[in-house]
């Protein structure tokens, strides 16, 4: 018998080979031509069907990627490839069902396979399922003890539930697999950050911009753990370098209004919470410090639109109805200023300067045990009472004076430096 193959059949397997080779290095039209000519040739040839699916998909171009991944599916019902890859498509287009109903099926029919539990992970991941998404990355662990996205990705969802210890972890693990995974670094800082481990925080992202100076993300991650050192000249320098690199990051143009303000320069911050805002519209945080800056400049009317805006936008947004509780305590309207920091209270339990704050504003009621509840509480959490209270009056005795009340001594002890 005589196995080798036809000239027709050369031609469609050289012009297969050809569009792979040009998939793998990213030619996604070349490849794209190439896989037509293997159809227009062998119209039954699923993989061609299923490769220029992938190529249609890393273009962007989603529908036409999942009509090929149906034809592929079509002509092989067991094609487990295929479904992981319409999955992802369908993700893409976050029908979430569908994605997960296709990853189930390529489960189903190749139970160990790594990459399979892994997609499912991403899409329950993206729908907020995390431990769901922990369970499938976990599994893909155990199939492929040295997969490096699984140990990330989970190391990722591990953040979102703020179990750190976990994340940190998985991060290191990630960064041992495979040391140039830029991504972890990035993520780990960003763990780390969280912690207030600020100095490890800047040194992993440090690590992600040697490693890819074009990645415009850990600069402005970068920027905000200088941020939150109070190094805010060099906070505005990684900024400055992450939009340059992006100039439509909308996140970085927030980030360098908040060290702006912190600064006092209010002008400089207002313009990039006006940028962010052009940017999308729909992201509250610059709405809501775009109104501490007007706060701040004392104009109350414009700060509480915006943190009106920034509630509507995101009503569990606890630092907006906090902010909005300072504009109405500054107007004088206390009983308003007490709604929102109950609410802000409500929706986060440990907000110290919510309950600082509402402290404050009892005082000016003359609520003394529930000021001194607050207070106490505000400082129990670790904030700086006496110095939260100096940033607004001179002395207790001033603010005695300026409302025209005496502060029961245990108040005003609580809110006395002490002498050194």
């Amino acid at each position: 018998m005589n196995d080798k193959p036809t000239d027709e059949a050369k031609g469609y397997y050289n012009y297969f080979q050809r569009g792979n080779v040009r998939l793998v290095t990213k030619e996604y039209s070349g490849a794209i031509e190439d896989y037509n000519k293997v159809i227009d040739q062998k119209p039954d040839y699923a993989p061609a069907y299923n490769f220029r699916g992938y190529a249609y998909r890393e273009k962007g171009d989603y529908d036409r990627a999942i009509e090929d991944y149906n034809k592929a599916i079509e002509i092989k019902n067991d094609y487990v490839e295929a479904y992981i890859n319409r999955g992802v498509a369908y993700a893409k287009k976050r029908k979430f069902d569908h994605a997960i109903a296709d990853l189930n099926n390529a489960i189903a029919l190749k139970p160990n396979l790594a990459n399979a539990h892994y997609n499912r992970g991403v899409v329950y991941d993206i729908r907020g399922d995390y431990d769901l998404a922990i369970e499938d990355y976990t599994k893909a662990i155990q199939l492929k003890p040295d997969y490096p996205n699984a140990y990330n990705n989970r190391g990722i969802v591990y953040t979102k539930k703020n179990e750190h210890e976990r994340a940190i972890l998985d991060l290191t693990k990630t960064i041992q697999l495979k040391s140039d995974f830029v991504e972890a670094y990035n993520n780990r800082g960003a763990v780390y950050r969280r912690k207030g481990d600020y100095n490890l925080a800047i040194e992993d992202y440090t690590k992600a911009i040697q490693l890819k100076p074009s990645y415009a993300e850990p600069y402005s991650n970068r920027g905000a753990a200088y941020s939150k050192k109070g190094d805010y000249d060099l906070a505005i320098e990684d900024y400055d370098k992450a939009i340059q690199l992006k100039p439509d990051f909308v996140e970085a143009y927030n980030n360098r209004g908040i060290a702006y303000y912190e600064k006092n320069d209010y002008d400089r911050a207002i313009a990039d919470y006006n940028k962010a805002i052009t940017l999308k519209s729909d992201y509250a945080e610059p709405y809501s410090n775009r109104g501490a800056a007007y706060r701040s400049r004392g104009d109350y009317d414009r700060a509480i639109a915006d943190y009106n805006k920034a509630i509507e936008l995101k009503p569990d947004l606890a630092s907006a109805y906090s902010n909005r509780g300072l504009v109405y305590q500054n107007k004088g309207d206390y009983d308003c200023a007490i709604v929102d920091y109950n609410k802000a209270i409500e929706l986060k339990s440990d907000f110290a300067e919510a309950y600082n704050n509402r402290g404050e504003t009892w005082l000016h009621l003359k609520e003394w045990e529930k000021a001194k509840l607050d207070l106490t509480v505000a400082k129990a959490m670790g904030l700086d009472i006496v110095m939260e209270f100096h940033n607004d009056y001179e002395s207790v005795p001033d603010f005695e004076e300026k409302l025209g009340v005496k502060l029961p001594e245990e108040i005003a002890m609580m809110l006395t430096p002490t002498e050194a």
